[in-house]
């Protein structure tokens, strides 16, 4: 009897997570997070949520845990892949950006008061290191971590410029700030 009670709940659960993968809401870009994850967040984890047709919502830009926490990594990533999204309407973009905006220039009002401590090693430095950076957004954190992830690590500070949108003029912003070790 008891074995037949704990088949009966594996197969509960097993059916509910298949149901997920297959009933899902659509899920926001994300960075680290699996797709299960994401798929329990609540809706309230997303910067927006719309809904198309016949019932089908689209969930945008998750950047709270499962607890509701701010996922600041998560947070710059979803403003630094913004224009990635795919939209039902304008007006939710604008919307979500407005939102998780708010939420960033609440983390870097709070990060820059401890002002940089050394430099930061752009061949291990996360999105919220990056970002401290003269002249360094969400969009170019995001781009630099990219690129190193398909290039390889930077031999050179110099390499920095090698990522797009980061000219001179930004180079010579970082470049007393930025190490590669």
């Amino acid at each position: 009897m008891k074995q037949r009670k704990k088949f009966s709940t594996f197969c509960v659960i097993f059916f509910c997570v298949v149901a997920l993968f297959l009933c899902g809401n659509g899920l926001g870009i994300c960075q680290g997070w699996t797709d299960l994850t994401i798929r329990l967040l609540p809706d309230s984890s997303f910067a927006i949520v719309e809904s198309g047709e016949a019932g089908k919502r689209l969930r945008h830009c998750p950047h709270h845990d499962l607890n509701g926490n701010l996922d600041e990594e998560q947070l710059i990533y979803v403003l630094g892949t913004l224009e990635r999204e795919t939209w039902l309407d304008l007006k939710s973009s604008n919307a979500a950006k407005k939102h998780l905006k708010n939420h960033y220039d609440k983390f870097i009002a709070k990060i820059m008061k401890k002002g940089l401590q050394g430099t930061v090693d752009i061949n291990r430095a996360g999105l919220t290191e990056l970002v401290i950076l003269p002249n360094i957004g969400p969009v170019i954190a995001v781009k630099i971590v990219e690129y190193r992830n398909m290039h390889g690590l930077f031999e050179s500070i110099e390499d920095i410029k090698k990522v797009e949108g980061i000219g001179s003029g930004t180079f010579n912003a970082v470049r007393h700030y930025i190490s590669t070790h």
